[in-house]
């Protein structure tokens, strides 16, 4: 076989051109890096590059001396070697890209958001338990409406979560006497403020249920969202109606 189909065999195999030549001369015997450059017509200033990938690819043994001498191993071994290293390679890239995919997937999975239309009252407390059990960091709430059940409902979730730091924010109608709020008081921050047109919870600025239908003593539809633009709004609308709520109810 020609050197020429020598070099295409290799090159078929991984190693570039060069590489290809100067391991097939260095089959041929061992040589310095100034004597391989001369036999090889490769420039002196790539041969030791060159080299250093040879020998990351198990072709090629260094030995140390003045100057350092380069010897390849044999064909079969050095292809062996080279095999065991590309397959070794292969497996950490192909470790490496599931990992990549698996989080790009995921991150498109957090991506993607719902939205869900909820008309029933008793749906609407499951998911408003749901959403509050869920929250990490802080929860906001509104109520323009304060049935009588809503206070009794709301201080044991509210203790949970005082319990676990997170923080929380009640918004409420003024027409909620102050000594009907019980252990609220010591639990979260509350304000009153008159004229919200609609209200609802924002759990860690994640996800938001809003009420968008009450008739005074119950809420009676509700929209819960994960979407980015949507939650934001709320939570602006929110933050707007607490900077001008005040801390106690008008007499």
């Amino acid at each position: 076989m020609s050197e020429s189909a020598a070099v295409e065999k290799l090159k078929a195999l991984g190693l570039t051109e060069t590489e290809a030549r100067l391991y097939i001369a260095l089959l041929r015997g061992s040589s310095d890096a100034k004597r391989l450059s001369q036999k090889t017509g490769v420039p002196y200033s790539k041969i030791h590059t060159v080299l250093s990938k040879l020998i990351r690819k198990s072709l090629v043994m260094e030995k140390t001396g003045r100057p350092a001498t380069y010897e390849a191993k044999g064909a079969a071994e050095g292809l062996a070697e080279y095999r065991r290293s590309m397959v070794e390679r292969l497996d950490a890239d192909l470790k490496s890209a599931e990992a990549t995919l698996l989080e790009t997937v995921a991150e498109g999975e957090s991506e993607k958001s719902d939205i869900w239309i909820i008309k029933n009252q008793e749906d609407i407390l499951r998911k408003a338990y749901q959403s509050l059990n869920g929250a990490k960091n802080e929860v906001k709430v509104a109520l323009p409406v304060a049935p009588d059940w809503a206070i009794p409902v709301l201080v044991p979730i509210v203790t949970r979560l005082r319990s676990e730091e997170v923080a929380l924010k009640l918004l409420l109608s003024h027409d909620l006497q102050e000594g009907k709020l019980g252990k609220l008081t010591a639990l979260a921050e509350i304000r009153f403020r008159d004229k919200m047109f609609g209200g609802g919870i924002i759990v860690d600025d994640r996800e938001a249920l809003l009420f968008i239908g009450s008739d005074g003593s119950s809420i009676n539809m509700a929209i819960w969202s994960n979407n980015v633009g949507l939650v934001h709004v709320s939570r602006t609308y929110f933050d707007y109606l607490w900077g001008s709520a005040v801390e106690s109810p008008v007499s």
